[in-house]
């Protein structure tokens, strides 16, 4: 199993950072704005480098923020370089002009795939897991879900994944608290359309606002994708 692990899985995380190039001039959005999630997956960046210890497989992060392009969307998707996020205007995705699109796509986006394609045949990967985290507050109200495991029509591993963590006793939502099923998202295009287990977990960000919280989540995920593969074999 340990041999497995290290050799045939994978470990993204589209939404690992907030970062954003000088040059971007920061979108037009202040610091505070950029730190929350509309911008990254908050925790996600630290548990995906502790996870993939555990596991000893390889990890890969998209190293700009969503706002700039979202990796996690087909390229003729609206949204994935969004104009407007939960209501709020992003003044320097505003009116974007077709070369800084396709400037964007080569830079950024087009080298994060092709990387995932190379690592996949490479090292003749098995499983993909997708990390991402969501906000405990939705409208105002309390998200008592901790985490959400995500699927396109494969629902094979996430299901297993769903069982394991409802036995520790943990409230998880099948496609909770969004749907998988975007056409030519990553485990779309890099798990189903390659016939390659895989299953996105969700985790509520406020089980990582702390390194310590983190190693307890990335902990937990360990042993459950362990316990998840040897059932899926």
């Amino acid at each position: 199993m340990v041999k497995y692990l290290r050799s045939q899985i994978l470990i993204i995380a589209d939404h690992a950072s907030n970062y954003l190039p000088k040059e971007n001039n920061k979108l037009g959005l202040t610091n505070a704005f950029l730190n929350q999630h509309i911008a990254f997956d908050i925790g996600v960046k630290e548990l995906s480098l502790d996870l993939s210890y555990r596991l000893k497989c390889n990890v890969i992060q998209g190293k700009y923020s969503r706002l700039l392009i979202d990796l996690n969307r087909d390229l003729d998707d609206p949204t994935v370089i969004p104009e407007i996020v939960d209501g709020k205007i992003i003044p320097g995705n505003i009116g974007l002009s077709k070369n800084e699109f396709r400037l964007r796509v080569k830079k950024i986006y087009n080298k994060y795939h092709h990387e995932i394609d190379r690592i996949i045949i490479n090292k003749k990967v098995k499983v993909i897991l997708s990390l991402h985290s969501f906000n405990p507050i939705f409208k105002n109200k309390r998200r008592l879900l901790e985490f959400g495991i995500l699927s396109n029509e494969d629902k094979n591993l996430s299901s297993i994944i769903i069982d394991q963590l409802k036995l520790l006793k943990l409230n998880v939502g099948d496609n909770e608290p969004y749907k998988g099923d975007l056409i030519g998202d990553s485990m779309y295009r890099h798990g189903l359309r390659n016939r390659i287990p895989h299953a996105l977990i969700e985790v509520r960000n406020d089980l990582l606002s702390n390194t310590t919280k983190i190693k307890r989540v990335s902990k937990l995920l360990h042993k459950t994708i362990v316990k998840s593969l040897e059932k899926l074999a």
